[in-house]
């Protein structure tokens, strides 16, 4: 009877240290890391993943892998995808059309994450925040419901600090070409003395006057995965005349001011990025209780040396290379810290990009650049439009992929809407590179839709948004001689990775149809926390859907 009783004990006393301490399966996550890596197409991983061996590798070998996840927008930018990522919302509900928007009013393009109200704290930069954006994201939602739990953002961008950051954390931080990461008055009135001395340290200063070699000597393992390095069509720059490894980061002579914006073509920024996030989780004590945390880690640089020298090429290849050491580096120390055990890690990208147009017609597909042509469309259709109606700007601005009407001339010149479709619609058709036009009136009714027309429908806003709609064909991009972009509904542009790992995750490939709306209420569903009126859905973690 005695042992009866003693075993009870025990027994008890496990059972209450195993809910004090953590290591109760259906509790939530101490710490949340989400990061997003901009411009970073699905295939990255079929074509570089057998030589993974850090942050990417681990992933692949203990997370659920959503392999058909796809950013359901039709201009795939960087702002607008943000938005989706951290709430579970479409950016057309918040009007986010691109990650600038045209006030016909004003009749000029504002950025939404400007914030005049506030100011930079250590420098003349222009004040960003998340001040003119209601929806909240899951970072809100989480200090709603705990209000001792920490929330942080980080990036190399402002605006993806800023939207993964939401309007209620802890810290924001961004370097934005800048020596040093800041944030605004909007999100604190002091930097913490861990960010002073981290900055004080000059971090990005140790790259001035290096070499980026190549990871890898062999460049047999780049040629099989990439195309060559010489290519024509890759971009050059003020500061990098070659489009070949290796690459020369200048250096600068005593009492030279640096120039910091040179980074952006390089992968060292995200470096630095992750190192600040480091010290985000030591210095805050991030995970170390029962209040959850969540730590939002944008890596930028991919997307600069995306654009200038696409995604196949060798300087692609070897940022994701050290990319993928740097992230190893970065679990490594989560695992020290917190313990893998009791993190949440969610990885995932806003966007892809399109191939090279020249490499697209070596691959037997058609394509083409139409930058040029783009630029003088407005100027072209109000050419022809003139012939008819008289002279007039009946096209005030083209953005973000669609064309705005100057109401006050249609009223003058007594033109109908209808009417105006009908003779602009024929003109953009006559076009190279454009596929097919939506109008105002399909996306704002509830006339069904293909998929091209969804996407559009998913960012379309009664106010913000244009009035007719042109897709490009597939495989033409908005460049005119050089680099690459993205901003289009195809696969390539829309088809990311998405990985969940940590705590109790074991690895698994699901190939259901997923969007990027639906990892924040995924998030949220493994917090214990619930997010209203959105958009995307709770992904099961285990069997198929």
């Amino acid at each position: 009877m005695k042992l009866t009783k003693a075993i009870v004990v025990i027994f008890t006393i496990a059972i209450i240290i195993y809910r004090i301490f953590g290591f109760d399966d259906s509790a939530p996550p101490k710490l949340v890391v989400y990061i997003v890596v901009d411009q970073m197409r699905e295939d990255t991983m079929d074509r570089l993943g057998d030589l993974f061996t850090g942050g990417f590798k681990y992933l692949m070998d203990n997370g659920v892998y959503f392999s058909e996840t796809r950013n359901a927008q039709a201009y795939t930018v960087t702002l607008s995808a943000h938005f989706s990522l951290a709430t579970g919302v479409h950016p057309g509900r918040e009007g986010l059309t691109g990650n600038y928007v045209y006030d016909r009013e004003a009749n000029q393009m504002f950025y939404p994450v400007t914030d005049t109200l506030s100011r930079i704290l250590s420098s003349e930069l222009e004040p960003m925040s998340y001040r003119n954006i209601k929806k909240p994201t899951i970072g809100d939602i989480l200090k709603e419901t705990d209000n001792q739990s920490k929330v942080f953002s980080v990036a190399g961008k402002d605006r993806t600090a800023v939207l993964m950051g939401g309007k209620h954390p802890d810290g924001v931080f961004w370097t934005n070409g800048g020596p040093e990461y800041v944030t605004s008055s909007y999100y604190m009135n002091a930097y913490p003395d861990w960010l002073i001395k981290f900055n004080k340290s000059r971090p990005l200063h140790k790259y001035f006057g290096t070499v980026w070699e190549r990871l890898i000597p062999d460049e047999k393992l780049y040629l099989e995965r990439c195309r060559e390095d010489e290519y024509p069509p890759e971009a050059t720059s003020s500061w990098d005349d070659s489009t070949t490894f290796p690459h020369k980061f200048p250096s600068y002579s005593e009492g030279e001011e640096p120039n910091y914006d040179l980074f952006w073509d390089f992968p060292w920024v995200d470096h630095v990025t992750i190192d600040l996030s480091e010290l985000i989780i030591k210095e805050e004590q991030l995970g170390r209780d029962r209040h959850p945390d969540m730590l939002m880690v944008g890596i930028s640089m991919t997307d600069g040396v995306g654009h200038r020298f696409g995604p196949f090429s060798q300087e692609s290849m070897d940022l994701f290379l050290r990319l993928d050491m740097k992230l190893g580096e970065f679990f490594d120390f989560i695992d020290k810290e917190v313990g893998l055990e009791n993190t949440l890690i969610v990885l995932t990208s806003d966007h892809g990009s399109a191939p090279m147009p020249e490499h697209s017609t070596a691959q037997g597909h058609t394509a083409g650049r139409f930058g040029k042509r783009y630029r003088i469309m407005k100027s072209v259709i109000n050419t022809r439009l003139a012939e008819k109606w008289g002279e007039g700007e009946y096209i005030e601005k083209i953005a973000n992929g669609s064309l705005f009407y100057d109401f006050d001339i249609l009223a003058e010149k007594k033109v109908n809407l209808r009417d105006l479709n009908q003779d602009v619609i024929p003109i953009l058709l006559e076009e190279e590179w454009v596929e097919k036009v939506y109008t105002r009136e399909q996306l704002s009714s509830d006339e069904p839709l293909d998929y091209d027309g969804q996407l559009l429908k998913n960012q379309f806003h009664p106010k913000w948004s244009g009035d007719l709609f042109p897709v490009s064909k597939e495989y033409y991009v908005l460049r005119s001689s050089v680099g690459t972009t993205h901003g289009t509904p195809y696969d390539y542009d829309t088809h990311v990775p998405l990985y969940f790992a940590g705590i109790s995750i074991h690895d698994r490939m699901l190939e259901d149809s997923v969007e990027t709306v639906d990892i924040a209420p995924t998030i949220a569903d493994i917090l214990g926390i619930q997010l209203d009126g959105v958009d995307g859905r709770v992904l099961e973690l285990g069997e198929s859907n």
